[in-house]
């Protein structure tokens, strides 16, 4: 193998162990953010369903 061959594999290697930690970072902070909004959404249908209740629970007007 010629040093330049061995060179450009080199920093093809380099390239890939880049990007995949970069890709790596990403796909953690996506992660995160999912979860966050599975969290906010699971609040949101909570309160909504609390608030259904309580109206459910009350007499019309004309009582």
């Amino acid at each position: 193998m010629t040093n330049e061959r061995l060179d450009k594999l080199e920093t093809k290697s380099v390239y890939q162990e880049d990007f995949l930690e970069r890709l790596s970072s990403e796909l953690r902070t996506q992660q995160k953010e999912i979860i966050a909004l599975k969290e906010e959404l699971k609040l949101l249908k909570d309160s909504l369903q609390a608030d259904h209740i309580e109206e459910g629970n009350q007499k019309p007007p004309h009582y």
